[in-house]
C-alpha cells in the first residue's frame, strides 16, 4: 500500500490488554506501513480511564502519525479523521465487525478486519459488517495492493 491513510483500532488489533504486550509483528508492521502511509490510531477511552496513560506509556507516538482518543467511536469521529483523503484511499483496521469494520463501511473506507483473538468468531449480520478484506495475521497487511 502506498499513500494511504491507515487507521488503526488499539485493542487486540496492536495491543493485547489481557496478555499486556504488542500483537506479533504490531511494531513491524507499523513502521513499514509508516514509509509509504500516514498511519493513526483510532480508540476511544469509553470504560477505560486509563486509556491515555496506557498509550503514552506504550509511547505509542512513535509509531504512529497521529493517535486519536475519541469520548466514543462513532460514523462522525471516523469520518472526521478521513478529511482530506479520496475514500478509496483511507483503510480501517480492526478485529470488531460490530465496530470499526462497520463504522468504516459506513463511512465508504476500505475495511480490514484482523480476523484473531476474542473476536475471531464474530460474524457479520449485515453489509455494514462486511469488511472488505480479512487478515489473519497483521503482515499480511503489507500484501494489500489497493
Amino acid at each position: 500500500m502506498k499513500n494511504k491513510l491507515i487507521i488503526f483500532d488499539f485493542l487486540r488489533t496492536i495491543y493485547n490488554p489481557d496478555e499486556e504486550n504488542f500483537i506479533a509483528d504490531a511494531l513491524s508492521v507499523l513502521k513499514e506501513l509508516r514509509r509509504e502511509n500516514k498511519v493513526v490510531l483510532y480508540t476511544s477511552r469509553e470504560g477505560d480511564k486509563n486509556r491515555k496513560d496506557k498509550l503514552e506509556e506504550l509511547q505509542l507516538n512513535s509509531l504512529f502519525d497521529e493517535v486519536f482518543l475519541v469520548e466514543n467511536k462513532n460514523k462522525e469521529t471516523l469520518q472526521e479523521l478521513g478529511i482530506g483523503y479520496e475514500k478509496e484511499n483511507i483503510f480501517v483496521v480492526g478485529d470488531r465487525i460490530k465496530g470499526e469494520i462497520k463504522l468504516g463501511n459506513q463511512n465508504g473506507f476500505t475495511t480490514v478486519w484482523f480476523r484473531q483473538g476474542k473476536y475471531k468468531n464474530e460474524l457479520p449480520n449485515n453489509n455494514d459488517e462486511k469488511p472488505d478484506y480479512r487478515i489473519e495475521s497483521l503482515t499480511d497487511l503489507l500484501q494489500l495492493k489497493n
